[in-house]
């Protein structure tokens, strides 16, 4: 009969479900529930209880709750564990070895129970087998597990079905929301007439326009609620319900009043009918912070407004979801995959759009930062020594463009400038009246439909086709995920050198001019007018260089004769 094991001091209690559907932590306060009554029937003392909520373990995402375990184990602070089942401690081998580090650091036996396998003495060498057992077991059916969800989000891929909301633009139900379908369209054609993801961002902050999600909580801004302090009342309400105390209905619809809440949703009886409350009241366990962001939104506390970057325009205008089309990423975590199958919701935009955003915001010149302040910096040329002329402001309040004398670029001679005002001037008329020119025209709507760039489109069709073809394969189970991963490199590395050569095109004169009037006098009044970064994108589009002769006779007036004759690209 195997020895008995010592009864713990301070025993501990883990708990983790890998997906919280509901937000309300109930998988993990059933768990906490058995753990609590196991304990009872040993005779251990009350239990500490540490818990992860909707993280899954195989994810390598960090388990706060794991982390603190292990560290309070190895400082004696823990010396019994109680857990649900195995693979609610660890989904990986090398997770155990942690445990078992952590546990021989210990003169004394530290007994370790999981109900659904019995006690396990880590101690011994058996119990140690027997774990590293049942961890390959665990390790297998999450492999087994994870396999089965690919090839079913793969299928429903395929089918066309959304994975999760489809974001902003949509409510819930997968309907067109009319104000956000306005501000997508509008940012996709201001991508596509170059203007830069900053500049976007900056308007849309300038102008109010609400966020993805602005104002809604969610786990990252309770935590950053809490770090940040600046809301203290808040903060308070947040500490009530994470902690292991006694708060009274009446108590807790209190907090929420002077966070914020709505006065008549805040009461004590609406706080007893919430799914939570017996979790917040109790004094058992807290809620984590996934139940916290739902409570402060039920009880109509608004989180504080984020604002649009770079980052989150991009990310919202690439969805595939706005032209209604299901993308899919296996394996892969955020970004956006691949346009798969129309949907079955309402569009906002056309495929072609957002495949055209898609290539746009790949290219790197669309994640610069502010808009070019210089209509021709870098194409002017310095007539003594042939640099790049860069743009710079003058004390006047005007601007020039100088042949500029700097470290690591000893090839410059820094000895040579001309107005800045005066050169964009005779330089943009020049541009103009290239632009009106109709062959002009014509030549750009054949550059862009040359043989290169049909070749390009070409491939990039054929893979998609392959890829929907092999993909309902997969989905149907007559190809092996092993296969459908080499074919998908293959794709992915053909995909990347066709869009390369296409994007050899993208940025062509016919895109450049799309906005552009056809009339000279027209074009002269638009010109005036329209945004510098769109102006500079039709004269670097145009012209390859300009040399700018050096100064005659030393006087104060502007002599246009030191500007050269454009070079023009072909």
């Amino acid at each position: 009969m195997a020895p008995q094991l010592r009864i713990p001091q301070a025993p501990a209690i883990y708990a983790r479900i890998s997906l919280d559907r509901t937000g309300q932590a109930l998988g993990v306060q059933r768990q906490i529930a058995e753990c609590r009554e196991r304990c009872r029937s040993l005779g251990w003392p009350e239990p500490k209880i540490y818990s992860d909520n909707d993280v899954s373990a195989r994810s390598g995402k960090r388990r706060p709750s794991f982390e603190q375990l292990l560290q309070d184990v190895e400082a004696g602070y823990v010396d019994g564990i109680v857990a649900w089942h195995l693979d609610r401690v660890l989904r990986r081998v090398v997770d155990l070895e942690r445990v078992l580090d952590a546990i021989e650091s210990q003169k004394s036996a530290v007994p370790v129970v999981f109900l659904q396998a019995g006690e396990i003495d880590l101690m011994t060498p058996s119990g140690r087998l027997l774990a590293r057992i049942l961890a390959a077991v665990a390790a297998n059916e999450g492999d087994v597990k994870s396999a089965r969800l690919s090839a079913q989000r793969a299928q429903a891929a395929q089918a066309g079905r959304a994975h999760g909301p489809l974001g902003y633009g949509y409510d819930e139900d997968q309907r067109i929301i009319a104000a956000e379908a306005e501000v997508v369209r509008e940012v996709a054609q201001r991508v596509l007439d170059g203007e830069t993801l900053y500049s976007i961002a900056a308007d849309l902050n300038d102008r109010g326009v609400a966020t993805p999600g602005s104002g809604r909580w969610d786990a990252r801004r309770v935590e950053r609620a809490v770090g940040r302090r600046d809301r203290p009342e808040v903060v308070e309400v947040i500490e009530a319900a994470r902690r292991d105390a006694v708060v009274t209905a009446a108590v807790f619809a209190r907090l929420l009043r002077r966070a914020g809440g709505t006065p008549a949703l805040c009461t004590a009886s609406w706080v007893r009918d919430q799914p939570w409350a017996e979790h917040v009241m109790s004094g058992d366990h807290g809620v984590d912070d996934s139940t916290v962001a739902r409570l402060l939104g039920a009880a109509g506390i608004s989180a504080d407004r984020s604002f649009w970057r770079a980052a989150n325009v991009r990310a919202m205008v690439r969805r595939g979801s706005l032209c209604g089309w299901r993308e899919f990423s296996p394996g892969q975590r955020g970004g956006y995959g691949e346009l798969v199958s129309p949907g079955d919701w309402a569009p906002i935009l056309s495929k072609e759009v957002t495949e055209s955003i898609r290539r746009i915001t790949d290219r790197p010149s669309s994640r610069r930062g502010r808009d070019p302040k210089y209509l021709l910096a870098a194409i002017l040329k310095c007539g003594k020594c042939g640099s790049s002329m860069a743009g710079s402001p003058t004390s006047n309040g005007g601007y020039r463009y100088a042949c500029s004398k700097q470290p690591g670029r000893p090839h410059t001679c820094g000895g040579l400038t001309i107005a800045g005002p005066q050169t964009d001037a005779i330089v943009s008329m020049a541009v103009v009246d290239v632009v009106a020119e109709a062959k002009v025209r014509s030549s750009a709507i054949r550059r862009r439909s040359g043989a290169g760039a049909v070749a390009a489109e070409s491939e990039i069709a054929e893979i998609a086709r392959l890829r929907k073809h092999y993909g309902s394969e997969f989905a149907a189970g007559r190809l092996h995920q092993d296969e459908w991963d080499v074919l998908r490199e293959g794709w992915a590395i053909r995909q990347r050198d066709a869009e390369r050569k296409l994007g050899q095109w993208a940025p062509s004169l016919e895109t450049v001019l799309s906005d552009v009037p056809r009339k000279r006098a027209d074009i002269e009044t638009w010109w005036t007018t329209a945004p510098m970064r769109q102006r500079r994108e039709i004269v670097r589009t145009l012209i390859e260089s300009i040399e700018i002769a050096p100064r005659g006779k030393s006087n104060n007036r502007f002599d246009d004769s030191r500007i050269g004759d454009p070079v023009w690209r072909a």
